[in-house]
């Protein structure tokens, strides 16, 4: 297995002050789950849209949050229904999954309909960031 220099190294010579972002992607590469899941989906040139299934939860049971430029959803606790199982298929498990966004990333809406959370992510680039031409002196 590749570690996250030899990963990275051939970016190095074209990827100038990236190594910061090198880490916090190597921080999310090998989490080992996929539960639960999710699609990612582009809305627009600068809009995408995370798709989570979440079958059996309750909008209230569901907590999304943001810090740091880490989105998180999770559901703190897992849940116990009466009744014995002949087979059980729909996982209610406690969980937190997070994914790193880029700094110019915001959440522009969340929401839960029919089992499916859907968080609208929007890329917001200041002006300074935007391509400009410059004037040869």
């Amino acid at each position: 297995m590749n570690n996250a220099l030899t990963r990275w190294e051939r970016y190095s010579p074209v990827g100038i002050g990236l190594e910061d972002m090198f880490k916090r992607l190597d921080a999310f590469a090998d989490n080992g789950t996929n539960y639960p899941p999710y699609n990612i989906v582009k809305l627009e040139d600068e809009k995408q849209q995370l798709q989570i299934a979440l079958a059996g939860f309750r909008k209230e049971d569901i907590e999304v949050a943001v810090e740091q430029h880490v989105l998180q959803v999770s559901v703190p606790k897992s849940y116990e229904t009466e009744g014995t199982y002949v087979h059980r298929g729909v996982a209610q498990r406690s969980f937190a999954r997070n994914w790193q966004l880029a700094d110019d990333t915001i959440v522009e809406d969340v929401s839960f309909i029919d089992g499916l959370l859907r968080i609208t992510l929007a890329r917001e680039v200041p002006e300074e960031k935007k391509r400009r031409v410059l004037p040869i002196s």
